[in-house]
């Protein structure tokens, strides 16, 4: 059937267009991504410090002074911590926040790179993996709080993403690639490690491992897939096992029932703290939708069903072309369907909880793209190209309004939080008292150089919910709570007490300070979206 003039005339405005773009779109999107990555390093480096940072950060950048759970009480899985801890034994700094939050950037380029990886192998196209790493690096969940702050909830992403290009570069050729199914292993098994929400990648990349080779024969499915990336996975999971097998209740008792029993009922008691917490279905499903759909993200999961009917289509429609595999689709959908799940499964529920399966959708819309027949991809590609620069341009001015806080490090973040703790420091030693820093913000006394109580080192994280711990857990840790610390200050009273920002848990802090004579020398030593921080200084004992 001869083509109407209407139709000529959008093909060949679609031929001007693509040609137009291949003679400078590609260095056009190469100079957005690489202005937009400069963009996120100010953002990371200039973001206030947050409360789950001052939980965080201390254990694993102390992790030599004490154990990870008995001790500091940490409620993860260990990955952040060793992360961490390795960073400031590599180089010896005591910019800690700061240490943490080059962690995370570099994380950030590692995620881009896998992306990027991973997209070109499934279009063979350099201009959908610019695309592809444009559109993360300006997600507007993943450059909020998510992706800025050093925390676990960025950090697995990046394995996560590189297990998935590895695994399909290993598996989908004639012959599977050992080292490449290793290689897998070893990163879905680290970014378990980070965060157990990602532990469901193991069955689906186990179940791939298995099913895929499976007509190659058993030698090559098992010395060159299945024996590979368990392997790997081990190797991963090392961290993890190493904690498991050494002490199985108690890790439970911090990682497992922390969560269900304890962390729950906190919440349950304080809905309205630090903002209105969701702990109802209902309410998981509204922030979902707002999460998936707000943002310009719902029009990336439109893009990618647009995209899987018209691969279906070509598919039916070219019986006699090649054909091309299609388990590594089948194996990213479900792996967003997984990230679905999961992310209706923490209690109280959070924005960064329904990040996995986003870069993913990215991940299978190029895959789809890809299939494609190249007459089809012609006509499509500046329409795409056109729409992922509107989703993109969402995010691009929250990270552009960053880039002059380049020239100035001392607004960054971590400076700031290491000048007010040598400022802590300063007054503490001009008092001439010695002794550990009372505090439910230990990243101030701790940039300063000055001893912690080891009950405090993760800050509110276990002293919050102290008092709501199983008798029957309570041996596994190294317990403090409201109503004991009381205790403790008594029998090692603090050089200096630090209080403000966490409101009524910082009641008995404050109790004491004004009981035992400590002289406030500081009411606004900090001052930030979670109120002063007040420095008191123990007395000087007369001689």
């Amino acid at each position: 059937m001869a083509a109407t003039g209407g139709q000529r005339a959008g093909f060949q405005g679609s031929e001007t267009m693509t040609t137009l773009f291949r003679a400078y779109g590609n260095r056009v999107l190469a100079g957005v991504t690489g202005i937009a990555i400069i963009a996120l390093f100010a953002r990371i480096m200039s973001f206030p410090v947050r409360h789950d940072e001052q939980m965080y950060v201390p254990v694993g950048m102390l992790l030599r002074h004490g154990d990870l759970y008995r001790d500091f009480g940490f409620n993860n899985l260990p990955n952040l911590a060793l992360l961490l801890g390795l960073s400031v034994e590599l180089t010896g700094t005591d910019h800690y926040l700061l240490a943490g939050r080059l962690v995370i950037f570099a994380a950030w380029l590692l995620a881009l790179v896998a992306m990027g990886l991973l997209v070109f192998r499934a279009s063979r196209s350099l201009t959908a993996s610019l695309l592809a790493a444009l559109l993360i690096v300006t997600n507007p969940v993943l450059i909020g709080p998510a992706g800025m702050l050093a925390t676990n909830n960025f950090l697995p992403l990046p394995f996560a993403l590189a297990a998935t290009a590895l695994l399909i570069a290993g598996l989908d050729r004639s012959a599977p690639r050992p080292w490449l199914i290793a290689g897998a292993g070893v990163c879905v098994g680290i970014a378990a490690g980070f965060k157990a929400n990602y532990a469901y990648l193991i069955p689906l990349f186990g179940v791939t491992a298995l099913m895929v080779p499976w007509r190659s024969g058993w030698r090559i499915w098992a010395l060159r897939s299945i024996v590979p990336l368990a392997l790997g996975g081990i190797v991963g999971s090392l961290p993890v096992l190493y904690y498991l097998l050494r002490d199985p209740h108690g890790f439970l008792v911090h990682v497992v029932h922390y969560h269900r029993g304890p962390h729950i009922a906190y919440w349950m008691a304080n809905l309205s703290l630090d903002g209105e917490k969701i702990m109802t279905f209902p309410g998981k499903v509204a922030l979902a939708a707002k999460v998936w759909i707000g943002g310009g993200v719902g029009f990336i999961f439109a893009t990618a069903a647009v995209l899987g009917w018209m691969a279906m289509r070509d598919h039916n429609a070219r019986r006699d072309a090649p054909r091309r595999a299609a388990w590594p689709i089948w194996l990213l959908i479900a792996i967003i369907a997984g990230g679905i799940f999961m992310s209706f499964v923490p209690t109280p529920s959070f924005p960064q909880y329904y990040v996995p399966p986003i870069p993913f959708v990215i991940a299978l819309a190029a895959m789809l793209y890809g299939r494609l027949g190249s007459a089809r991809q012609t006509v499509i590609a500046p329409y795409l190209l056109v729409a992922a620069a509107g989703v993109a341009l969402w995010g691009m001015p929250r990270l552009v309004i960053k880039l002059p806080q380049l020239a100035h490090p001392a607004e960054w973040a971590g400076n700031i939080v290491h000048a007010a703790g040598v400022k802590l420091a300063d007054h503490v030693r001009a008092n001439d008292v010695s002794g550990p820093v009372a505090t439910l913000a230990p990243l101030y006394p701790m940039e300063g150089g000055l001893p912690l109580y080891t009950e405090l080192t993760a800050g509110p994280l276990v002293y919050r919910v102290g008092d709501l711990i199983p008798a029957e857990d309570r041996p596994y840790y190294r317990l403090i709570s409201p109503t004991s610390i009381g205790r403790l200050l008594e029998s090692q009273p603090p050089a200096a007490i630090l209080v403000g920002q966490e409101g009524d848990l910082d009641a008995p802090f404050l109790a004491y300070a004004r009981q035992h004579g400590y002289r406030l020398v500081e009411p606004e030593l900090v001052n930030d979206r979670y109120g002063k921080a007040s420095l008191y200084l123990r007395p000087v004992e007369k001689r």
